[in-house]
């Protein structure tokens, strides 16, 4: 994992993009929380729902980890989901907005340097800030679930992804693993334009990741946009009307269609 503490920069984009989503939420019409999300499963309201449950249990993980406060228990985070699944779109902003707004009060209490401190969370110990990078990426990828559903030029926020770019190796892949199986035998590296970062699809352990560096020997080098990429291992490349920038640099067209349905 790369030196370094980058929870100031993870809370800073934060306070920025729930800014951003809350304004757009606010002057949504109606019709627009009853409108499919990119996601096949949500509509709008649903994946606002999503991230406000998120948040909510998110607060209350950062007030166990640093402030002293019980663990959060399955049960809570029950109680919390059937909350928001209660919902209906005329229902959800109301509390959306209270549950963003704990949970960046209680982000504003923690100071920058707990970031490398230790915590006992799904992924087991970890730093504070790879559960809070795992938190950028889930709003980054579900606010753009709720922008593109009316707007099919919208992108990642540019922040996230410079920061994310870096920090691939600790977010988990939505990755079908018998759709990969195929990979688990062949190298697969992921070069990001523009950000100078490589990557190795690691399909051995218990959950798939991305692991920094290169494989000289690697059968299928695919090349794309940071963002672009980004939203590939998101499971969200596919956008109609868009212009695809994904190149092979090395292995075949057929290998990168497998893989691309793969990433789900």
């Amino acid at each position: 994992m790369p030196a370094g503490n980058p929870y100031p920069l993870v809370k800073k984009i934060e306070f920025q993009e729930f800014e951003r989503l809350n304004n757009y939420l606010k002057q949504l019409d109606a019709d627009g929380w009853e409108e499919q999300s990119y996601c096949s499963d949500w509509l709008v309201y649903q994946a606002v729902s999503h991230l406000g449950s998120g948040c909510r249990i998110g607060k209350m993980r950062l007030d166990a980890w640093i402030n002293g406060a019980e663990p959060v228990t399955r049960q809570a985070q029950q109680e919390v989901w059937s909350l928001f699944d209660s919902l209906g779109p005329r229902d959800m902003l109301h509390e959306y907005l209270r549950a963003v707004g704990e949970y960046l009060v209680a982000e504003r209490s923690i100071p920058d340097e707990a970031g490398p401190t230790e915590v006992e969370g799904f992924r087991g110990k970890q730093p504070l800030y790879v559960y809070q990078l795992g938190r950028l990426w889930e709003m980054t990828c579900h606010s753009w679930d709720v922008y593109v559903a009316r707007d099919r030029q919208a992108r990642f926020c540019p922040e996230a992804v410079s920061l994310l770019s870096g920090w691939l190796q600790t977010l988990n892949l939505p990755i079908d693993k018998g759709r990969a199986a195929e990979f688990a035998d062949k190298r697969v590296q992921f070069n990001l334009r523009g950000a100078s970062q490589s990557y190795l699809l690691d399909l051995l352990g218990d959950r798939p990741r991305l692991q920094p560096g290169q494989d000289v020997a690697a059968a299928l080098v695919i090349e794309a946009p940071a963002e672009e990429m980004l939203r590939l291992v998101s499971g969200r490349h596919f956008l109609p009307g868009s212009r695809p920038e994904l190149q092979v640099v090395n292995g075949s067209p057929d290998d990168l269609a497998k893989l691309k349905r793969a990433f789900r």
